[in-house]
């Protein structure tokens, strides 16, 4: 499953139904699998690259309690996440796995809210949090006052790493992180030893969107990574939902676009169907 990250969930689902099981696949060899996939991607399935970070896994799973791995092929695994051929085979957990079943909410927006922004980041998340389940890739401004507020409260959160599980970004969100690991979920979609950049994050904002029902703007600029996530996740399929306010407050001119363009309008938890 490591290796299939690098032929992707499509070329696998072809090998899978010419030879049936995994094990079968890797006694078909190279050659006969470049055949299905191609020379290239077939080349980095066999590497031998792929056997240390296959030890670095098993280090990482034996030295830190409560970890975890869950697959394509699990039962446990995001169903939510088959959609895209660019999902990770793979994915590391630490903290409770029974948080893959419930349904999941992903509430982001801008990185400077205001007082109001905070307010209800905070009141949103938490009540989200206390019903289902809050995602978060504890991002500064709205997704980590929402995280934070939370996982004060004992609620049920999924944090989605932008490293591998072994290591943490950003620094300030140690304390966060280690409470939401107790208390909940973190999910890394990075093999151990892998450091944060810049791409990185994108994949752990699409994971996060992805894995989750839906997607809730508290604030949001008119040109924000926010909005285009939100409009990313309508293009999904997603539920997408966004709080109103003030149209003389350039926080909000995202929320307006997106309920011009048919997002739902959230006054209460109760508008989320919670």
């Amino acid at each position: 499953m490591l290796c299939a990250n690098e032929i992707g969930l499509e070329g696998l689902r072809r090998l899978t139904e010419v030879y049936g099981s995994l094990d079968d696949i890797v006694r078909a060899g190279r050659r006969k699998v470049g055949e299905i996939v191609g020379k290239e991607a077939s080349q980095r399935l066999f590497s031998q690259d792929k056997y240390k970070e296959f030890d670095e896994v098993c280090r990482w799973l034996a030295a830190v309690e409560g970890s975890d791995v869950v697959t394509w092929s699990d039962p446990d695994y995001p169903r939510e996440l088959l959609v895209s051929d660019d999902s990770p085979a793979v994915l590391y957990l630490r903290g409770r796995r029974e948080l893959l079943a419930r349904r999941r909410f992903y509430l982001i927006g801008t990185q400077h809210p205001d007082a109001e922004g905070k307010l209800n980041a905070a009141a949103f998340g938490e009540a989200i949090a206390r019903r289902e389940v809050l995602v978060t890739g504890l991002e500064a401004g709205i997704d980590r006052e929402a995280a934070a507020a939370a996982a004060a409260s004992g609620c049920s959160v999924i944090a989605v790493q932008s490293t591998g599980p072994d290591r943490l970004y950003p620094r300030e969100c140690r304390d966060l992180f280690h409470q939401i690991a107790d208390i909940g979920l973190v999910v890394s979609p990075f093999a151990p030893g892998t450091s944060f950049t810049p791409e990185n994050a994108a994949l752990q904002r699409t994971v996060c969107m992805l894995m989750s029902s839906a997607l809730v703007v508290v604030q949001a600029e008119i040109r924000s990574e926010a909005l285009k996530m939100a409009q990313a996740a309508a293009e999904s399929a997603k539920d997408v939902y966004t709080i109103p306010g003030s149209i003389h407050c350039a926080l909000y001119k995202g929320n307006h676009k997106l309920l011009r363009e048919g997002a739902g309008l959230v006054e209460s938890i109760h508008d989320l169907g919670l």
